[in-house]
């Protein structure tokens, strides 16, 4: 059954039950010693999932397996590989993350030849997204959260292009209500252009992690093991290289580019309320959105 956009997010009681079923806790904890090393084991030790990573799973892998079992998966942007070993144990025929940090692709492409799980992770950017759902004939792509780090429209159009099936898409979302247009310049847009449909709002701000991706003018200078390119020969902060430029947009705008892109939403849920979890500032200080779309041809 379709979930219609604009009804609430609701974190079911029984994600929690779901996570235990799928995930092996072990397997996590072994994932997180082939990326990290001895270091994460006191960080694996007692781990459970947050609420912010139950409601990811939920909406995200849980709820939109009818798009991931059976199915070849791409996950871009895989991070630490959680979503793309949850979406194998949701029953994916074979999953392909895409990630930068040369620390993550080689621990977990060691982690999953030690299983003979059909998991491969390659180290990639966004850019390369065409040429990856040729080769590994992706059936369907996660894109999670990855909206303020890369040009978003670009990989959309990609997708439309390509004979993807599913797209399960996560994004950080504006109320229309937080921004509003002035009047004499909407008048002026209406008559020139047409009606606004949205706005995108743009900011600048550092890079404090290791996404390699977020300053593409210095993307090659990265560390290629960690993603870190901040960090000057004497060992300093590099504001330069380490400042970035990223994107929000509205729940107007993202809706109507779904919409124009030629995409057909089959759920759209919105999370109404921040969840509390000082791991994860995006879940504590703002609002997702899911999408899971079908790139019907014809």
């Amino acid at each position: 059954m379709s979930v219609h956009r604009g009804e609430v997010l609701v974190l079911f009681n029984n994600a929690k039950q779901l996570w235990d079923d799928h995930i092996n806790v072990e397997h996590l904890r072994e994932m997180a010693l082939h990326i990290w090393g001895e270091d994460s084991r006191a960080m694996m030790a007692n781990f459970e999932p947050t609420d912010a990573i139950l409601m990811k799973y939920q909406n995200n892998i849980a709820n939109c397996e009818r798009a991931i079992r059976g199915n070849r998966v791409l996950d871009l942007g895989c991070n630490n590989g959680l979503y793309s070993y949850a979406a194998m144990r949701h029953g994916a025929s074979h999953v392909v993350g895409v990630e930068p940090r040369g620390m993550f692709v080689d621990g977990l492409n060691a982690f999953s030849r030690k299983h003979n799980f059909p998991m491969e992770f390659c180290r990639e950017y966004d850019s390369a997204l065409p040429e990856l759902l040729k080769e590994h004939k992706i059936d369907t792509v996660l894109m999670m959260g990855m909206d303020t780090f890369m040009p978003w429209e670009e990989r959309m159009y990609d997708l439309r292009r390509s004979d993807v099936k599913w797209i399960v898409l996560q994004m950080h979302s504006l109320p229309k209500s937080w921004m509003g247009i002035d009047k004499e310049i909407s008048e002026k847009a209406r008559a020139r252009f047409g009606t606004p449909v949205g706005f995108s709002l743009h900011y600048e701000s550092h890079n404090v992690d290791t996404r390699a991706v977020i300053n593409p003018l210095h993307r090659d200078e990265a560390d290629p093991q960690t993603g870190f390119q901040h960090i000057s020969p004497n060992g300093e902060i590099d504001l330069k290289k380490s400042s970035s430029f990223r994107t929000l947009r509205s729940k107007d705008y993202i809706s109507k580019f779904i919409e124009y892109a030629g995409f057909t939403v089959e759920k759209a849920l919105e999370q109404n309320t921040p969840v509390t979890d000082p791991t994860s500032m995006a879940a504590t200080h703002g609002l997702y959105e899911w999408f899971l779309l079908q790139n019907k041809k014809g």
